[in-house]
């Protein structure tokens, strides 16, 4: 008798696995996540950013995590370098976020609420079941092995595999190559506390972060008057500090960082120190014919900006619609729907990474200097270099063109629909171009051939790489516009023919014009030349 046949098995019952097995259920596949241990289990990696939230919508677990009281995060509060002036940023200022807040969480729960909710939606799930072998099959069915809690072994069969077993990478270890970051060689130390002092108001949930000699420490609020605080080190200087002991050097560092010490006066820890390795790395190759790999099991970054949530559930949402094109498009170009995959999951870290670097690098000495170096690393030209900055650590990707695409309801958000009004009202488009400028199509446009999500599938589509570097999509109304701007029309000239033509309501097409020309596609005729 043959070993059972699934679509899918997901190795790892973590954010992943369960984000990817949950979206793979729902698209009508038979789908078996495998989880080594009980949940919930401790685990470390309590903030999320806000743009988890929107991940966890698309799920329908965002309800039950604000019913369940976890702490709400609006912001991060920042003491970082020789200039020990706190300064604070808000998520409420970040573009196209559609919730302002994130969530301190305790994720032996969260992660619980997470495969439960698979379970729910389908999936079959199997706790303290670790996986022991796999097999890829030649002819497209490949075989994963396991044991239960007995140590009785059971083999199934599986058209895909998701690798979702986190920092021990089954999958990735044994397929590809694992390469270190030769600059994040970081330890983590930490415990919890109670009685710890939090801010007034909105700010009693943010993440503090301030940096010492050493390093730079968390100060993350949860709930029950718990607050989890950790510092992130060289790996040689606590090797270094070893002889004087982890409870002495964890003491003794504390002291070192006033603004951090202030807040634990009077403040009892609650809990044994805590030691884990936070080196960051990326596989050669996430993903490959018959297996993709999710979160951890194919890159971890520094957890400076608290991103290994929501690049888990991020890349278990692209995983999971390419997988799903796999398996239901054989005649798209298997290697083109991987690669998708691959450059997506792996900008979205290199972008993180390059801030993270510059942050540790100490060349910027003020936050302003953070601000512009994100501004280089998110792809919205003319965002403020604040804004830039809180959209990147929030964890931003609605604005992606393999995102947005095909979105059908796209409302222009309240806040930039006030800031193109005041645009067009004053005398520019939002770059220095006056409203009543004739306008061309910028003869430096690239047009490519990509993929972006349809739904629940990949379909081929068409981008344009703009001048300054970005890549939109090649909408409908895009094209018309290009169009429309052979003719030398202004910016109030080609609002007023996407009204007329029934396109677009007035804000929706100042929206497009504005875009159109902070995106350098369309520029004064007189400087086309």
């Amino acid at each position: 008798m043959e070993p059972d046949l699934y679509d899918v098995v997901v190795i790892g019952g973590g954010p992943g696995g369960s984000m990817s097995g949950t979206l793979l259920s729902d698209f009508g596949k038979r789908v078996l996540i495998l989880e080594a241990e009980k949940f919930p289990r401790y685990h470390i990696g309590e903030s999320l950013l806000s743009g988890t939230a929107e991940l966890m919508n698309r799920i329908g677990v965002l309800d039950r995590v604000e019913g369940d009281g976890y702490i709400k995060k609006h912001g991060v509060e920042w003491v970082w370098g020789e200039n020990r002036e706190p300064w604070t940023v808000y998520f409420k200022d970040a573009l196209a976020m559609p919730y302002d807040y994130g969530y301190q969480v305790e994720r032996g729960e969260f992660d619980k609420l997470l495969l439960d909710n698979a379970r729910e939606h389908g999936a079959e799930v199997r706790e303290e079941h670790r996986v022991t072998d796999f097999a890829l099959g030649a002819d497209g069915v490949s075989t994963v092995t396991f044991q239960d809690a007995a140590g009785v072994s059971t083999a199934v069969r599986t058209r895909w595999i998701v690798d979702s077993s986190g920092q021990g990478g089954l999958v990735t270890k044994r397929l590809h190559q694992q390469n270190w970051d030769p600059y994040l060689k970081n330890l983590a130390v930490w415990s919890y506390w109670t009685g710890a002092e939090r801010p007034p108001g909105l700010d009693a949930g943010n993440t503090f972060l301030p940096t010492f000699g050493d390093g730079w420490w968390w100060f993350i609020p949860l709930r029950d008057d718990r607050t989890s605080i950790g510092m992130v080190v060289d790996s040689r200087v606590v090797q270094e500090n070893r002889g004087l002991g982890m409870e002495a050097y964890y003491a003794e560092c504390l002291a070192r960082t006033p603004e951090l010490a202030k807040r634990l006066e009077g403040a009892q820890r609650a809990d044994k120190i805590h030691v884990a390795r936070d080196w960051s790395y990326a596989y050669d190759r996430f993903s490959g014919d018959g297996y993709i790999a999710v979160g951890d099991a194919a890159c971890f970054i520094d957890p400076l900006f608290s991103t290994g949530v929501h690049l888990a559930m991020l890349s278990g949402f692209l995983a999971a619609v390419t997988v799903n094109t796999v398996l239901d498009r054989p005649e798209m170009d298997r290697a083109e729907v991987l690669g998708f995959y691959e450059s997506a999951y792996r900008k979205e870290f290199a972008r993180l990474r390059a801030q993270v670097y510059f942050l540790y690098s100490g060349h910027g000495d003020d936050k302003d200097s953070y601000f512009w170096h994100a501004r280089s690393q998110f792809d919205v030209p003319d965002a403020e270099p604040e804004q830039a900055f809180i959209s990147l650590i929030a964890g931003a990707f609605q604005h992606r063109s393999w995102y947005s695409r095909y979105l059908r309801q796209l409302d222009v958000p309240a806040e930039l629909r006030d800031t193109i009004e005041q645009i067009f009202d004053g005398k520019s488009t939002g770059v220095g171009v006056d409203p009543h400028q004739s306008l061309v199509a910028s003869p430096d446009v690239t047009y490519v051939d990509d993929l972006a999500v349809d739904g629940v599938h990949l379909r081929p589509a068409r981008s344009l790489v703009t001048p300054t570097g970005a890549t939109l999509p090649v909408t409908e109304a895009l094209d018309r516009l290009l169009s429309l701007a052979g003719g030398g029309h202004t910016s109030v000239e080609l609002v007023d023919e996407l009204v007329r033509d029934g396109s677009h309501d007035r804000e929706a097409a100042q929206s497009l014009v504005h875009e159109a020309v902070s995106h350098r596609l369309l520029v004064p005729a007189d400087r086309s030349a």
